[in-house]
């Protein structure tokens, strides 16, 4: 009627809609933003959990990003993770945990869609260790009126037991994780771009250093530096003790003054300053969100050629149509998508290992062990003419 009325009576329909905002634009929209959506293959989830338990310090982080690759829980699913989720070869998914106004709520999730994910052994292996090393705690949240989280047990916490807040994870985790880039920070305390620096004289990823800005082209970059701060470069005045790890004052000669350990003299007492070798971090996969990891886990079901029926079960989707009243999944379905999940582990775990034998994090470092028990067997096949390797190899076993 109104649009009728234009131009003899109005000269405007006040309410036209705008074009690209019908159901048409808002699944052209939608279709727009799933194709923007990055994923990731299995060795790029085993780097990224790498290099956000490394910025934080903690295994947890490397748990709960594996976790949601291998099961494409979603992320407040995976922060809902109760105590009693791990049931034999399943993982249950009850409840979800959603932020609002920087308050959790628990609830169920989305769409109704309580399952139980099929696990690979090594998932349920390391959730089992995780439980055991790292017992489950009780959030910090303080909340009396339901249905907001009162403060109960969860598996996933971070360091001071609170639950992960999407914006300050991402931020401070995935974005630097996946990119290899802080983001710039507004507000009161702006802070433009930075690259992750990393002390990477052990193992990768190695340890991430503050945020520091990047080098300029036909200048002396001058590291990290500062009140708080372990000196990692000698500046012709002070320098790193190899023994300590202290800041000591040198000689002339740029060696170590005399100084004391505990009361007894140094054992780097007298020799050069410890240098530290430092670098950035290439992007792993530019864009990766914890959604992302998702996205990539039907990807992967997608390659594996499992069941219609058995992926809508597993990503949480009703089937439409007669296919979601008929359609069953067959024992034989589940065992041999497990069976496949762990081929994609131990394949991801075998290209980590010919990366480096070893890793920052301990719980990787010890997944890495029998990758480089393996290594240490093998020695080179000698040629018989000249006694030079072949570049093959046998096993001594």
């Amino acid at each position: 009627m109104l649009s009728d009325a234009v131009p003899r009576y109005i000269p405007v329909n006040p309410a036209a809609r705008r074009r690209g905002k019908g159901r048409r634009g808002q699944r052209r929209i939608e279709r727009a933003e799933r194709a923007e959506r990055q994923w990731a293959t299995p060795l790029e989830v085993l780097l990224f959990a790498e290099r956000c338990a490394a910025l934080s310090g903690a295994d947890t982080d490397f748990v709960m990003n594996v976790t949601m690759a291998y099961t494409g829980m979603r992320w407040s699913e995976a922060l809902g993770l109760l105590p009693g989720c791990l049931d034999g070869q399943q993982l249950r998914i009850d409840w979800k945990l959603y932020e609002l106004n920087s308050r959790f709520y628990r609830g169920r999730p989305k769409d109704g869609s309580i399952r139980q994910v099929d696990a690979p052994v090594f998932l349920t292996e390391l959730i089992a260790w995780y439980l055991t090393a790292y017992p489950p705690r009780t959030c910090a949240c303080r909340n009396g009126e339901p249905p907001w989280c009162p403060g109960e047990p969860y598996v996933l916490l971070g360091v001071r037991g609170g639950h992960f807040r999407r914006s300050n994870y991402s931020s401070r985790t995935v974005r630097p994780a996946a990119d290899g880039w802080y983001p710039a920070r507004a507000g009161p305390h702006e802070r433009p771009a930075m690259p992750v620096l990393a002390d990477v004289t052990g193992p990768p990823p190695g340890r991430p250093l503050p945020p520091w800005p990047p080098a300029t082209p036909a200048e002396m970059f001058k590291p990290p530096q500062g009140r708080g701060l372990r000196r990692l470069t000698a500046d012709g005045k002070h320098g790193r003790c190899p023994a300590c790890q202290r800041s000591v004052l040198l000689r002339s000669d740029g060696t170590l003054l005399r100084h004391k350990l505990d009361g007894a003299p140094c054992a780097g007492t007298g020799h050069r300053p410890q240098e530290t070798a430092i670098a950035t971090w290439l992007p792993v996969r530019k864009g990766l969100t914890p959604h992302g990891l998702r996205h990539g886990h039907r990807t992967w079901l997608d390659d594996l050629g499992v069941q219609e029926t058995l992926k809508s079960e597993r990503m949480g989707h009703q089937m439409p149509g007669m296919a979601g009243i008929y359609g069953h999944i067959m024992l034989e379905w589940r065992q041999r998508l497990r069976a496949q999940l762990q081929e994609l582990w131990e394949a991801s775990l075998h290209e980590r290992a010919r990366l480096h034998p070893r890793s920052a994090v301990p719980v990787l470092d010890s997944l890495l062990r029998p990758y480089r028990e393996r290594a240490a067997t093998l020695v080179p096949h000698s040629c018989p003419k000249n006694g030079h390797g072949t570049g093959r190899a046998e096993s001594t076993r």
